[in-house]
């Protein structure tokens, strides 16, 4: 008999993001409230006001070439137009965002001028490079640097415009590659956490 049977499929379960955690904030914080989800493993630093923000990370779905003018993000990074993605030293300003073209990605009209493979986690930096092209007579270039500085990794899911957040913050642990929402250049300024 099937009476008052009703099917509810599984929810999709969480990527394991940690592999090892050794060191947290005694008490977390308060994450101010972000505009985007935040997901777990995310790096976050404080602002000018000194409120704890995220850094957003852009995961692409798909390798983009040199002279690629658009790149695949996958959906949940928060991207909107004018943020600066960057890849190690290179950050140029994105143009425009389309979110309507696919349930898994939004292509992110940007112009990086670098291959990156698919997988690489972007960062969101502070300042745009200026064009590196050497024929066309830069004078000075600027390397991007992180939007804020990195402090801890967040270890608690964010969910967007629902008020400032009380969060678990972690500064010590070994992180997925494949499922961390960090780039490496980021990881890179933060002394105790590795990606594994």
């Amino acid at each position: 008999m099937n009476r008052n049977f009703k099917f509810k499929a599984a929810d999709k379960p969480d990527p394991v993001y940690f592999e090892q955690i050794f060191a947290e904030k005694p008490g977390g914080g308060i994450l101010a409230n972000p505009e985007f989800d935040v997901l777990k493993s995310s790096a976050v630093g404080k602002n000018a006001e000194g409120k704890i923000v995220p850094i957003k990370a852009y995961r692409l779905v798909e390798a983009a070439e040199a002279d690629a003018t658009t790149i695949k993000i996958a959906k949940g990074s928060g991207v909107k137009e004018g943020d600066i993605l960057a890849t190690g030293r290179i950050g140029v300003a994105c143009t425009k965002v389309d979110t309507e073209t696919s349930e898994d990605y939004d292509v992110v009209t940007v112009t990086l001028g670098v291959a990156i493979d698919a997988g690489k986690v972007l960062y969101q930096s502070k300042v745009a490079s200026v064009d590196v092209d050497p024929d066309k007579g830069i004078e000075e270039a600027v390397d991007a640097e992180p939007f804020v500085k990195p402090l801890y990794i967040l270890g608690t899911f964010v969910p967007a415009n629902e008020g400032d957040f009380e969060v678990r913050l972690i500064n010590g642990a070994n992180l997925r590659k494949e499922t961390a929402n960090v780039a490496d250049e980021v990881v890179a300024l933060m002394k105790s956490i590795d990606l594994v």
